[in-house]
């Protein structure tokens, strides 16, 4: 897989990322941060042979051999999902507890965590300390309402990084059956207040939005409108349209700022990889890539 790194100057003089050069006199230094994240696994953690081991194929093995290495080595890493994890194959399963043991923060609900009905996932979220983050869906009058965070911040060595998730709209894509008292609100709108929130009142260094809108599909709003529209947003990562990126994108928002979006395919065949340079509450570097997992055949 390709490789993108990026080198934004800043008032202070540019941050050397990559090039192995020696920090100058009086250079500030950036704190670092790895993101892990997936999406779109549709339930594809484990895949058992006659005898009820893991194949060698399985996303937990390959993938979490490289979680585990990551974390292992790296002081500041999170694990983030952004949703379709729930195989509607299944009338009962446990993939949150699952993500949870391989060492998961976060994730934001697809339509197809539905798929086996709101009380099902209510009772996943509800067994696991997984976060899930919806910031665009009302949820008081169903099975999942206080279950679903509009936000979490999380602290790793001197950074804050605030994190929320925002769903698709659910019209033709979850039936109503499964999903009474849901209330869908504009993505643009939660988002953009939300990110307010995270960057302008909680001062987070960095905000992530995990995004289940798709990357650009057609006739529907989607990651490519929200970076754009957006003014608070650092980093979006997506799923749902189960685009498979050779390289981390960039789009400008509203006040002329960058922001990222990187999807990382479908199925548990990659791995994203994002290694962050943050310094001001901006991100100063960054080094993406999407790592070859092949979790089925």
């Amino acid at each position: 897989m390709k490789r993108r790194s990026f080198i934004q100057s800043t008032s202070l003089g540019a941050f050397a990322m990559s090039a192995g050069l020696p920090p100058k006199a009086g250079e500030l230094f950036a704190q670092s941060l790895t993101i892990l994240h997936t999406n779109d696994l549709h339930g594809r953690f484990e895949l058992l042979d006659e005898n009820g081991l893991a194949k060698p194929c399985s996303f937990a093995l390959r993938a979490g051999e490289i979680i585990r290495q990551t974390k292992a080595k790296e002081p500041a890493v999170l694990l983030l999902d952004c949703g379709d994890a729930v195989s509607p194959d299944l009338a009962e399963a446990n993939e949150l507890r699952w993500m949870e043991t391989i060492g998961y923060d976060a994730f934001v609900p697809g339509n197809h965590d539905f798929d086996r009905g709101m009380a099902d996932l209510a009772r996943q979220i509800s067994q696991n300390r997984v976060s899930a983050l919806l910031c665009n869906y009302q949820l008081d009058d169903t099975p999942l309402a206080g279950l679903c965070r509009q936000y979490r911040i999380f602290k790793k060595g001197s950074l804050k990084i605030g994190v929320f998730g925002v769903g698709v709209n659910p019209n033709g894509l979850i039936p109503k059956i499964m999903r009474p008292g849901l209330q869908y609100h504009d993505p643009l709108s939660s988002a953009n207040q939300t990110a307010r929130i995270l960057k302008m009142e909680e001062q987070c260094d960095l905000v992530v939005c995990l995004s289940h809108l798709g990357y650009a599909t057609p006739g529907a709003f989607s990651d490519r409108q929200l970076a754009a529209s957006s003014q608070h947003i650092d980093l979006i990562l997506g799923g749902h349209s189960h685009t498979f990126f050779s390289a981390p994108e960039q789009v400008r928002n509203t006040l002329g700022r960058l922001v990222w979006i990187n999807h990382a395919g479908t199925g548990g065949l990659l791995l994203g990889k994002l290694e962050l340079k943050i310094l001001g509450r901006q991100i100063v570097g960054l080094d993406g890539q999407n790592l070859t997992v092949g979790a089925y055949s």
